[in-house]
């Protein structure tokens, strides 16, 4: 992987930021889904590996590199809801 790009949170051919507009829950939000697809993926392969003896190296891998993306924006995204959390301390809080 590429060294960070300032201010990303994540660097490949290009900088995937969180959006800068959006509640700290919705980027939560996102992040459960990226770790949703990433178990996904995981759950395609285990399935796949039980029926069949011959693996594809070459599948593998990149099937593990999408997990692990998927698994390093979630955690971006989950980085950036705490960031903008603190920010806004307890005014996120809706009805008290």
């Amino acid at each position: 992987m590429k060294e960070k790009a300032p201010g990303a949170w994540l660097t490949l051919n290009t900088s995937y930021y969180p959006a800068p507009v959006g509640s700290p829950l919705d980027l939560l939000s996102d992040s459960y889904m990226l770790l949703e697809s990433a178990h996904g993926i995981v759950h395609l392969m285990r399935n796949a590996l039980q029926l069949s003896p011959c693996v594809d190296a070459r599948s593998l891998t990149l099937a593990l590199k999408g997990v692990e993306t998927l698994m390093e924006m979630s955690a971006g995204s989950t980085e950036a809801a705490h960031v903008r959390f603190e920010q806004i301390g307890d005014g996120w809080v809706t009805g008290h």
